[in-house]
């Protein structure tokens, strides 16, 4: 039997919506800050957020790439000033992996 997004919610200190780049931070932050109890709900299989939906050809951020870099896990790795939506979708993914974030 499936288990319910109601008993999922009251069985966490913390409940994050969405694993996009909003929702992989405030996960990481709630670990620096030694929280732990925390759940993120995500309505798609994999994180990502917008830079996982939005795949129309050439879809690539309008500021430069590395203000995409979180300050606890910068990347020095941009292919060029404005990235394009795979290569941020797969910085997002490796950043949700190096801390095992994952969503339900």
């Amino acid at each position: 039997m499936p288990v319910s997004i109601d008993s999922l919610v009251s069985r966490h200190e913390v409940i994050i919506v969405g694993a996009g780049l909003s929702g992989i931070a405030a996960a990481v932050k709630l670990l620096d800050a030694g929280i732990t109890d925390f759940l993120i709900i995500e309505k798609a299989e994999r994180v990502g957020g917008v830079w996982r939906e939005n795949t129309y050809p050439n879809c690539c951020c309008d500021i430069p790439s590395a203000l995409y870099s979180y300050s606890f896990s910068p990347s020095a790795d941009w292919s060029n000033m404005y990235a394009k939506q795979p290569e941020i979708q797969r910085y997002i993914e490796q950043v949700a992996y190096k801390y095992n974030l994952n969503a339900v």
